[in-house]
């Protein structure tokens, strides 16, 4: 559901074809005025739905949903009143889930995590209003620990390991 349910039931539908929507810095107008309703969009080649987002006084609002060719849901997320809210998804094209993460007053707020195709965990965070906040881990495709640390008032603790360090003596000036 939306962030208001029936807020989203009382917005109009627009084909996004029939309608010439401008970004004039991130308000959306139609006709120069800001724009509510509910537009989507279709594929060509099968007429299914490619994408649903709403809009309400040019904002970005209400539940946001992407799809796949095959019909199978690409993204889903929330707005309101142009302010992420609740939670993202993001899922790969055979199903398995991609990304979930959770805002609050348009800041990351909660988990944050992400597999790879095959389904395994490739990031797990934490966030707080935007900024790390506790544990915090990244994974190689095969599993192993990429990075592992804590974000504890803005300052980390343990192996980052996000950058190929060389060795001096490893150098490729060495004779």
């Amino acid at each position: 559901m939306a962030c208001h349910p029936e807020d989203q039931k009382k917005l109009k539908y627009y084909y996004f074809s029939d309608i010439n929507l401008e970004n004039n810095n991130g308000l959306v107008t139609l006709n120069h005025q800001p724009f509510t309703g509910m537009v989507y969009s279709l594929y060509p080649n099968t007429k299914d739905t490619a994408e649903v987002m709403g809009f309400k006084n040019g904002r970005e609002h209400a539940e946001w949903k992407q799809f796949f060719p095959n019909g199978r849901l690409k993204q889903r997320r929330f707005f309101d009143n142009g302010i992420k809210i609740k939670s993202l998804k993001e899922w790969w094209d055979n199903g398995k889930l991609k990304l979930s993460c959770s805002f609050l007053k348009g800041e990351n707020h909660g988990g944050f995590s992400e597999w790879n195709r095959e389904g395994r965990l490739v990031k797990q965070m934490h966030y707080n209003m935007g900024y790390e906040e506790g544990s915090q881990k990244q994974f190689y495709d095969n599993g192993k620990i990429r990075s592992n640390y804590i974000m504890k008032k803005g300052k980390r603790y343990g192996l980052l390991g996000t950058k190929n360090c060389v060795n001096v003596k490893d150098s490729i000036f060495k004779k």
